[in-house]
């Protein structure tokens, strides 16, 4: 689904997340990629997950249901002491020594260096982590999988994922199954365990439009993607190009509602662009509203120019996930640092370079979940919706994304 900088995200959301058969080829990847570590300590085997069966979406997808505010989390107890599963992978981990990894853009720079501290602080050993910056979640997935089937050594060790990515990834068979539980640090709610095991949760994000209080009075801001495709717009828009992202409201408002409204958008000439430039623009003024992420509302908050969030139609909450990739020479580290950033000091992390979620207190995607409350928007989260999930990966689904990719380019 999804997040973000030049990236995906469904999320991450995500990135532009396309269907599997992206062939896109990260060689930075590859060049990031350190050299073979030692042959790990042995870890259980996991089954693969049983094959998906075939969907057909009909013709138009049913309304997605209101559903409720998330549930109150569960934090992990205190261990009193180191569970022998953590012991184990933090021996194994010792003998790897280091550990690949994709990240956020904001995160693989000097950030690796607090995660790095992180993890000797928590666990007492120095991992060399080597990180590179994601750019699509559905990408780097695709060239994991095309790695997996020729048998090749993962050129990462784990990378993140949105919701549908981490699915995607369970059917392609590329995904390593973990037990989780013992492995989580002392207050990581239970929650972030993705997909019984498939996936770890490391953040979320709301996915919405910001406006420029100074251009544009409350009463008169834009509050769905009907009021976008208002001509007063035009030439004012600056929006995110990521097909995927869009596909989750034409499932949601049902696609002959949403696709017309997306093809008024674009009558609107808005500048179609990934994350990053969409924020430049609107922080230089150029543009006045801006389709992004709560990360990037964030962002452009703590940079003084003034900003306001709308959800538009629905309250969306999208997660991140780290996803395990099979194969990988160095499973125990690859566990050890996952388990890091998706716990209270992996939260801290993120939450200094603006990223939030509702599995922890006190971040602004509790404060946009409350506006959204007020506002009467119904919540749609993807892993708790599989229906939209089958939706997406069917032909109907596909189908509908492609149209939505071809009206981007304006066609």
């Amino acid at each position: 689904m999804a997040i973000l900088e030049s990236k995906l995200t469904f999320g991450g959301m995500m990135v532009t997340l396309a269907a599997l058969a992206l062939g896109a080829s990260l060689v930075l990847l590859a060049a990031c990629a350190p050299a073979a570590a030692p042959t790990p300590s042995p870890i259980p085997a996991t089954a693969a997950p049983p094959a998906a069966k075939a969907t057909t979406a009909p013709a138009a997808p049913p309304v997605a249901k209101a559903t409720a505010a998330p549930a109150a989390t569960t934090a992990a107890a205190p261990p009193k002491t180191t569970s022998s599963a953590l012991a184990q992978v933090i021996e194994g981990a010792k003998k790897e020594a280091k550990v690949s990894i994709m990240i956020q853009s904001d995160l693989a720079g000097e950030k690796v260096k607090e995660i790095r501290e992180g993890i000797k602080k928590n666990y007492g050993l120095d991992l060399e982590i080597g990180a590179v910056p994601s750019a699509s979640y559905p990408a780097a997935l695709a060239q994991a999988i095309s790695e997996f089937k020729a048998g090749a050594t993962p050129s990462l060790d784990f990378m993140p994922a949105s919701d549908l990515s981490t699915v995607q990834g369970m059917q392609a068979g590329v995904i390593e199954k973990v037990d989780w539980e013992p492995l989580l640090a002392p207050g990581t709610p239970k929650e972030v365990i993705k997909e019984g095991g498939y996936g770890i949760n490391t953040f979320q994000s709301h996915l919405g439009l910001v406006y420029d209080p100074r251009v544009i009075p409350a009463a008169e801001a834009p509050k769905s993607f009907a009021d976008l495709g208002n001509p007063k717009w035009r030439n004012k828009i600056a929006m995110y190009n990521y097909a995927n992202n869009y596909l989750t409201y034409a499932y949601v408002l049902g696609p002959e509602k949403f696709v017309p409204q997306l093809r008024a958008i674009m009558s609107n000439n808005p500048a179609a662009e990934i994350y990053a430039n969409g924020q430049r623009r609107y922080m230089s003024g150029e543009y006045p509203i801006l389709l992004t992420s709560s990360q990037i509302y964030l962002q452009i908050k703590k940079a003084g120019v003034p900003v306001e969030f709308v959800s538009p139609d629905i309250s969306w909450l999208q997660n991140h996930n780290m996803i395990l990739i099979k194969g990988s020479k160095v499973p125990n580290a690859a566990r050890l640092v996952a388990a890091f950033l998706a716990g209270p000091d992996g939260h801290k992390i993120h939450n200094s370079v603006s990223r939030g979620s509702m599995l922890y207190p006190g971040n602004v995607e509790f404060d946009l979940h409350e506006i959204d409350q007020k506002a009467g928007l119904r919540v749609f989260q993807q892993d708790k919706s599989p229906e939209s999930v089958q939706f997406f990966l069917s032909d109907k689904g596909k189908q509908v994304e492609k149209e939505i990719g071809d009206i981007l380019q304006g066609k």
